[in-house]
């Protein structure tokens, strides 16, 4: 793992990566230098006692020490500045090749609650990331630092090094079980951790506040954080607790092994082998290599631990999206695909159409047979859970049929190049999106290459009746919706729901697809709108689902969904002479208006 992130710290920015190097090269030899000018102090001083002073012997060490400080100072400075900097250009880095990558991936692959694990403990670990270059090049100051410390030591006898690291060695191996079993924590409990973060999520959301105080959820979803966190804190307690006991022993060790170093050192100055500077040097020198030796296995096992934690990331964003269950297919020998007419000629067919969602079991559609006729509108009606919006999913090739086979104007839809496919079809969806931006981006990006073309953006608010509540907006196409951002104005269901539909608009697709369109229109505002539809897709083939009869009799042609299936198919008066679901649907909804 760690050559992919060191790509990834070379690619956010090779000149501050040799730069965050060189500076942590430098620092690492200063503290080698400031033991060995104190050692030169202390003999200098020593040397002093009793003869005429020769002040050069203790000030000229004491000055470059002076030296050693303020450049320390400033290469300190300096570091502080270009990791931050290297730190935020890897994140950047890391979390654009994450999004680019989630939004690659077929929506197959968010169907599957493992593949949400997945990508939940990637986006959570793009820190470990960002910190891999600070924690990499702060090894190699280590390392650097505790060479010259060794160098120090071995004035005393080369021997003292390898009994230092005896001692520390077995912590290697401690560290190494630490970072592995922290990791198998975190992977046995990642849905504890996507659980917390919903629940956070659920009592601070404004969409869900309503709900929580209507139905009284505040202390359930309290008691459940609590006790899903507590399971969380008693493992990892567990888990300190035996590595504290480990660590205890550890230090044990390692601080015998500087004592007998510190005895031998004496022994050797009593008996004129080292001077006091030296002894003072090595005594030193010691506990730095011991406490180096311990921060260098500290920091292997904290990179063995990232490299761990990144493997699920690397894992993701090297994913093939074919490998996921349901995903698109391929075109053979690299071919993007036919390109899509820019108005349709004879239509949209589906035969013998089977969907089942990935990990299901049961198909959502079965053995589906409809055709569409171009520049047709087509309404789809049915019962909630008949599957008319998978078949939408279907018709916009989010997902491609079990089993049969869809047609655009006579060819397969996996024949088309994907993109091209997708541009073709502009669709307003049940569950659409509130951008928390602008008018003009909210509606500008349902044609992208025209997000700043204002013109177009109000044709489109004018043809959803969107242009009557943003004229009165007090900075109108240039206000920030929802309250997200300062200055955020928020609007009602109605009109996000007609922002959906300006989107849609601002799209020259052949194909407009809409999915319960009107649900939070009043019955004027649908009227009005189903009159722009007429005059804005007058050319276009419409498909929509709406549970309103006011509006499905107004399509061509309708077709009736159940478990699935295609039941029933004409216009309105036919299904209405043929007596059947359509007829019982119609009546009972007109029955309320009577």
């Amino acid at each position: 793992m760690l050559p992919m992130a060191f790509r990834i710290l070379w690619e956010a920015s090779r000149v501050y990566a040799v730069l965050t190097l060189t500076v942590h090269v430098v620092l690492a030899t200063i503290p080698a230098g400031v033991i060995w000018l104190t050692k030169d102090i202390i003999d200098g001083v020593v040397s002093l006692i009793g003869v005429e002073p020769q002040w050069s012997v203790v000030f000229t060490p004491l000055a470059m020490l002076f030296g050693l400080w303020m450049l320390q100072a400033v290469i300190g400075g300096i570091d502080s500045i270009v990791t931050e900097v290297l730190s935020e250009r890897t994140y950047s880095v890391a979390a654009q090749r994450l999004m680019a990558k989630a939004t690659d991936l077929d929506l197959a692959f968010f169907e599957i609650p493992q593949q949400h694990d997945q990508l939940h403990h990637a986006s959570n670990q793009l820190w470990q990331i960002q910190n891999l270059g600070y924690s990499t090049l702060s090894l190699v100051q280590s390392m650097v630092s505790l060479c010259l410390m060794f160098g120090l030591l071995s004035i005393l006898h080369p021997l003292a090094i390898v009994v230092l690291i005896g001692t520390v060695v077995p912590r290697i191996l401690v560290e190494g079980w630490h970072a592995r079993r922290r990791f198998d924590l975190n992977m046995e409990f990642v849905r504890y951790y996507r659980m917390s973060d919903y629940i956070i999520r659920l009592l601070t959301s404004k969409e869900t506040a309503r709900e929580v105080r209507t139905f009284g959820l505040r202390n359930y979803f309290l008691n459940r954080f609590s006790k899903t966190r507590n399971e969380l804190i008693q493992a990892l307690q567990r888990l300190l607790v035996r590595l504290f006991g480990a660590n205890v022993g550890m230090s044990l060790v390692s601080y015998l092994g500087i004592v007998s170093i510190y005895c031998y050192a004496v022994f050797s100055a009593v008996l004129g082998r080292i001077t006091i500077g030296e002894l003072t040097m090595v005594a030193q020198a010691a506990q730095q290599c011991s406490s180096g030796l311990i921060g260098v296995i500290r920091q292997l096992g904290s990179l063995y631990q990232q490299s761990l934690f990144m493997r699920r990331y690397f894992e993701l964003v090297d994913m093939d999206p074919l490998s996921v269950d349901g995903a698109l297919g391929a075109l053979a020998d690299g071919n993007k695909g036919i390109s899509v007419p820019s108005s349709l000629t004879n239509g949209i067919s589906l035969t013998n159409v089977s969907f089942t969602y990935p990990i299901n079991s049961e198909p959502v559609l079965r053995n589906l047979t409809l055709t569409i006729p171009a520049g047709k509108k087509v309404a789809i009606v049915g019962v909630n859970g008949a599957g008319k919006t998978t078949l939408i999913k279907l018709l916009a090739r989010f997902y491609d049929p079990t089993e049969g086979r869809i047609e655009l104007d006579g060819i397969s839809l996996t024949e088309y190049d994907l993109k091209q496919l997708r541009n073709s079809v502009s669709i307003v969806f049940q569950d659409y999106a509130r951008y928390d931006l602008t008018v003009q981006e909210n509606i500008g990006i349902g044609r992208i290459e025209e997000i700043e073309n204002r013109d177009l953006v109000q044709q489109s608010a004018q043809a959803a009746g969107a242009a009557t509540f943003i004229t009165r907006l007090k900075k109108g196409y240039d206000t920030v919706l929802g309250k997200t951002f300062d200055e955020g104005v928020d609007l009602s269901g109605g009109e996000w729901q007609q922002m959906a539909i300006s989107r849609a608009f601002m799209s020259d697709a052949p194909i407009l697809i809409l999915d319960e369109p009107t649900a939070a229109l009043d019955a004027l505002k649908e009227h009005d709108l189903y009159d722009e539809i007429a005059r804005h897709a007058a050319d276009k083939t419409v498909i929509f689902i709406s549970h309103r009869f006011s509006t499905v009799r107004m399509a061509d042609y309708i077709a009736v969904v159940d478990e699935g299936q295609i039941i029933e198919q004409g216009t309105h008066e036919d299904l209405l002479a043929h007596g059947g679901m359509y007829a019982k649907m119609f009546n009972a909804q007109a029955s309320r208006y009577v």
